[in-house]
């Protein structure tokens, strides 16, 4: 950091002012000496004084100088700015200017094909014109016509009254002819409904005689089903009847055998007419065979006697 240029100068001073020797350093002969060195030293510091007043002028020149190139450069700045600003409305001219050429030449290309097509159309409306005069000259022939014809009828006085006459059988004309065209129209319309409505009532027929045939099939279906669930009924009722016999001959062998248990054992207590029970004693009493039987196996093989139960 640059230090202030007051510091500056005292700094100097003070570096010189450590060279100098010390009294104590000095001889007395060097009195003399001493005195023009503090005679320099003065002189330096008026010297000093003197460049630091120069220099403070200096600076504040420079200050001064600085300001006033501050305040030019903002004036360029400002210059630059209006300049910019006037370069950027001249070239909003500019395009202005070009768009309303651009317009301009637009409109006469726009101008010149109407004129153009005036000139076709004009061409169009004076060929017609010509068609016209010729139909004109044409038809010039008719209002001879028409005056010999009132000369020689009795029913028409003047041209007036056959115009009249015309004009009269030509609105009928088309009265009849509007008529005609509003009968065609209502028997398009009836045409159209009746035939909506034969379509819509075929559509129903064909819907009934589908129906109908569903429900044929439906019947056929279900009598299908009856004969079959009669003849199930009656395999049924054959097969319950032999199974109801097979039952009763397995109940009457699980009586014999629970009869044969109940000799050979005579530890069951009472007898029981429940088929389970009677089951369940058959069982036990084949599970005491079974046990016996593999005892009697390990008493052949190992020659042990067998004692039998109690």
């Amino acid at each position: 950091m640059a230090k202030p240029f007051g510091d500056y100068y005292d700094s100097i001073f003070e570096d010189r002012l450590i060279n100098m020797p010390e009294h104590t350093q000095l001889p007395s002969a060097s009195f003399t000496a001493l005195l023009e060195k503090r005679q320099e030293l003065a002189e330096v510091e008026a010297s000093l004084v003197t460049q630091k007043e120069e220099f403070q002028v200096k600076f504040t020149l420079l200050q001064q100088r600085r300001e006033d190139l501050n305040k030019k450069e903002e004036e360029l700045k400002l210059s630059i700015i209006k300049f910019d600003k006037f370069l950027e409305e001249n070239d909003a001219k500019q395009n202005r200017a070009q768009n309303k050429m651009i317009t301009e030449t637009e409109l006469i290309k726009q101008k010149e094909k109407d004129i153009q097509r005036f000139k076709a159309e004009l061409a169009v409306l004076i060929k017609k014109r010509e068609k016209l005069k010729k139909k004109v000259e044409a038809y010039s022939i008719y209002p001879k016509f028409l005056a010999k014809v009132i000369k020689m009828s009795k029913e028409f006085q003047d041209m007036n009254m056959v115009r009249t006459r015309f004009e009269t059988l030509f609105i009928t004309y088309d009265l009849l002819i509007a008529k005609y065209q509003e009968d065609q129209e209502i028997m398009k319309t009836l045409k159209s409904d009746h035939n909506q409505f034969m379509k819509k009532k075929n559509n129903e027929i064909m819907m009934f005689h589908n129906s109908m045939a569903k429900l044929q099939a439906r019947r056929e279906n279900a009598k299908t089903k009856i004969i079959k669930g009669e003849s199930t009924w009656v395999h049924i009722q054959n097969t319950a009847a032999k199974r109801t016999i097979i039952l009763g001959m397995t109940k009457m062998a699980i009586f014999n055998l629970y009869m044969h248990v109940r000799k050979a054992d005579r530890q069951l207590g009472p007898a029981s007419d429940d088929t389970d029970i009677q089951l369940q004693a058959v069982q036990q009493y084949i599970l005491e065979l079974s046990d016996m039987v593999r005892e009697l196996k390990k008493s052949l093989a190992f020659n042990t006697p067998i004692t039998p139960p109690l």
